[in-house]
């Protein structure tokens, strides 16, 4: 190229907890993601900024947690009324790169949770259908097709392209299905005689096919990153991009997606700079970090590769240089119907979760309910079937949870009366509660009776909180 500005590029996998082959997984193959993993650098541990789609997208694209600019509220600023905007002189990520020279793009959905036209955002590839061009996409989720082909060829680009991960799930016919589809001859899928259900689920068929499912939207993922891999190095990208590789949160199991744990925050990430030299002083082939890392300092990572100065009003910060974090901080407040508000922070070993609400139980009726795992998992506690640990996520919810990581990767031990962890609980809840003064934390303030109206609108038949009464 003539130009000599780096490629950017951000491969997002939705839903899907770090169990490729790089990561230690030996029930699927993964050799297309391993095959990047091995140009560059896994982190082992790290998290998003919220377990949710949109509040984490819309942390990682503003580069500012969640909780500081108000788009902490789970498919918030959809709809007129209820918009919610950045503040004035704000400029997302791509917005940066944009006045840097950069062609930019989103192929596959945004999920933003602020209002804002979308093609200030975006180069290319913007859905005109839409009439206020609005990321977030009103009723239904705004998609973009933009395309690395569509940039001029002495302009750098910043691309994002979105996978389907586990959003969904696969059963063993769909798999199947779509793995051949997409040129897959003999898939090897999971069975769910293979698998092993962590404790704090109880281990019943159900639960087991859920987890095979969720292992054979790897090998689908895999495919698909493959397949981009073999477009770049077709279009002469392989050698000057840099990838990122991710997923918005952790997989859709009942304490993983929207719940705080560590199963809802822990996410792929890697970075390469494969055939560049330069870059790979700092992303070195074949490394791995197992410090936690946060997934919102993809954003600020990406700008300074680039020679970007990133905004100081951005919360993102670099992954390979610089002063690097102790803890990442992690939020989840009202999830569609679901009302709620809790706080993480994440060290080296300890994972503190403050909840506001404890007049909630973890496992409110959610998007869930009907799967058949999670009925039969709620039919079995009724019947008082589930041990003490599977039985947790329904009783009475502690103010404060604490867990040892090492000791206790399911967190199905919660120290925080443990007098032993006393004094790791008091400099975590301080850490914690700074967070919240220093941001501003704007769920600790009512939400607008709009937003509250919009959603009634939407999922009236589960709005039966006390907070909707009054829209």
């Amino acid at each position: 190229m003539a130009n000599k500005r780096p490629n950017i590029l951000w491969i997002y996998i939705e839903d899907q907890d770090p169990r490729y082959g790089c990561y230690g997984e030996t029930l699927v193959e993964t050799p297309n993601i391993d095959a990047l993993a091995a140009e560059g650098v896994v982190f082992e541990r790290a998290y998003s900024p919220a377990p949710v789609c949109s509040p984490s997208r819309s942390a990682v694209i503003t580069g500012s947690y969640a909780i500081r600019l108000g788009t902490h509220v789970q498919r918030s600023s959809r709809f007129p009324g209820e918009e919610i905007y950045l503040p004035d002189g704000y400029k997302t990520v791509p917005e940066v790169f944009r006045d840097a020279g950069y062609f930019t793009f989103n192929n596959g959905k945004d999920d933003y949770n602020f209002a804002r036209d979308r093609s200030t955002l975006y180069t290319t590839g913007n859905d005109e259908r839409e009439p206020d061009g609005k990321v977030g996409g009103g009723v239904s989720l705004q998609r973009g097709s933009g395309d690395w082909r569509e940039c001029p060829a002495d302009t750098p680009f910043f691309a994002q392209i979105q996978t389907n991960g586990g959003k969904d799930g696969y059963s063993a016919e769909q798999a199947s299905g779509v793995l051949q589809r997409l040129g897959v001859e003999d898939p090897k899928l999971v069975s769910p005689d293979d698998v092993n259900v962590p404790p704090q689920y109880p281990d019943i068929l159900e639960m087991r096919e859920m987890v095979a499912n969720q292992l054979n939207t790897m090998l689908v993922s895999d495919i698909l990153v493959g397949q981009m891999m073999m477009r770049l190095k077709a279009d002469g990208h392989w050698g000057n991009t840099i990838i990122f590789l991710l997923s918005d949160h952790g997989a859709l199991f009942p304490r993983a997606k929207q719940m705080c744990y560590e199963e809802g925050l822990r996410v792929p990430l890697m970075a390469a700079a494969p055939g560049m030299p330069d870059f790979q002083r700092l992303i070195p082939p074949g490394t791995r970090r197992r410090l936690p890392v946060a997934t919102l300092d993809v954003g600020a990572t990406s700008l300074e590769l680039a020679g970007i100065t990133v905004p100081d009003y951005m919360d993102s910060a670099n992954l390979f240089e610089g002063r690097q974090r102790e803890h990442v901080f992690s939020a989840r407040d009202r999830c569609e119907w679901v009302v709620d508000r809790t706080r993480s922070a994440i060290g080296d070993r300890y994972h503190y979760i403050r909840n506001f609400m404890t007049d909630r139980p973890v496992a409110q009726p959610n998007f869930r309910e009907a799967w058949p795992a999670v009925k039969r998992t709620r039919e079995m506690y009724e019947r008082g079937e589930l041990t003490p640990t599977q039985a947790l996520a329904y009783g009475p919810r502690p103010a404060e949870e604490l867990y040892d990581l090492k000791e206790d990767p399911h967190e199905t031990v919660n120290l925080a009366d443990d007098p032993d962890h006393e004094e790791i609980l008091k400099a975590m809840r301080a850490l914690v509660l700074a967070w919240i003064e220093d941001t501003d934390d704007k769920g600790q303030y009512p939400e607008s009776k709009a937003a509250l109206a919009i959603t009634k609108k939407q999922f009236r038949r589960w709005c039966t909180d006390p907070i909707f009464d009054d829209v």
